[in-house]
């Protein structure tokens, strides 16, 4: 099974607003110095400067949307914005009621709602979750990934077990952004993610390792344990267009693998390159396929 241990080097405040009714905190995109935003009785979120919370992004409208404190509950209002006001990726059309762990998108930026109670611990959890996790595509991020792989390394060094790890990339993933904007770009690589993360099985982790780019880690596997799950996933990327905003986008990945059994000298860099290299195959031999080396 693999590991799940991750060394804490993340830049956590000191302290957190002990008046606060509700938190807002950045996950995506995130940096470590973003600071929680305290909820006031009424707190406006939208790229005009007057805004309690300034996101000045192109996808965010002037006066996107309103979080109201009333009566001991937060309400979350869209104002008519043009990209939209999401909970848990549902589009708000009416007020919605917040809960605690709510995630909250305007336009491509994501946040989590905290509240007062117990805010420190949800506090922590949700800076871990960040610390291992992709915000757009909450599977885990590319550190986390190659913390995951040097273990499972070593591990194979000693037991003489196979691991294999994959390289993907979605196929013409550039002329999605280019056609259809960035915003639909971020639907599909979250659907991806969503459709990936359905079909693998214990021992198999998945992440974003960059861009369009992912990476799937099978630990203990053997290279046909492993192609199996990589056609699972290629399967089901291909199985139906991305739906998004009325328009239908087609979705296929491609697939490169490299095993290793624990014999010999190799590294996660060594590991990467060979399964990078039958990535390079796959989209040269016409995408949506999966290549391994023999």
């Amino acid at each position: 099974m693999l590991a799940t241990r991750f060394s804490n080097s993340f830049c956590v405040p000191a302290s957190l607003p002990s008046s606060a009714g509700g938190l807002l905190v950045k996950i995506h995109p995130a940096s470590p110095l973003d600071r929680p935003l305290e909820l006031q009785n009424e707190t406006s979120i939208g790229r005009d400067e007057s805004s309690s919370l300034t996101l000045a992004q192109d996808s965010i409208s002037r006066r996107h949307a309103l979080i109201e404190h009333r009566n001991g509950e937060f309400f979350l209002h869209d104002l008519g914005s043009t990209n939209g006001t999401f909970v848990n990726e549902v589009r708000v059309n009416t007020p919605v009621s917040l809960s605690p762990g709510d995630r909250i998108r305007f336009g491509d930026q994501i946040f989590k709602f905290l509240t007062t109670d117990g805010i420190e611990s949800q506090y922590h959890e949700v800076i871990f979750k960040m610390m291992t996790t992709d915000g757009l595509t909450q599977v885990y991020n590319k550190r986390f990934f190659l913390d995951s792989l040097d273990r499972e390394i070593r591990q194979s060094q000693r037991g003489k077990q196979s691991i294999c790890v994959m390289m993907l990339d979605l196929d013409k993933f550039k002329s999605v952004n280019d056609t259809y904007g960035h915003l639909a770009g971020d639907a599909v690589l979250a659907e991806f993610a969503k459709r990936a993360s359905s079909v693998l099985r214990g021992g198999e982790l998945l992440a974003r390792y960059g861009g369009e780019e992912f990476s799937i880690l099978c630990a203990p596997a053997t290279l046909e344990q492993s192609k199996l799950a990589a056609e699972r996933v290629r399967a089901i990327t291909a199985s139906a267009p991305v739906i998004t905003e009325s328009v239908e986008i087609p979705m296929t990945v491609s697939i490169g693998m490299a095993c290793y059994c624990g014999e010999g000298e190799l590294d996660a860099d060594d590991l990467l390159g060979q399964a990078d290299a039958q990535l390079y195959r796959a989209k040269q031999n016409g995408r949506n396929q999966v290549q391994f080396a023999i």
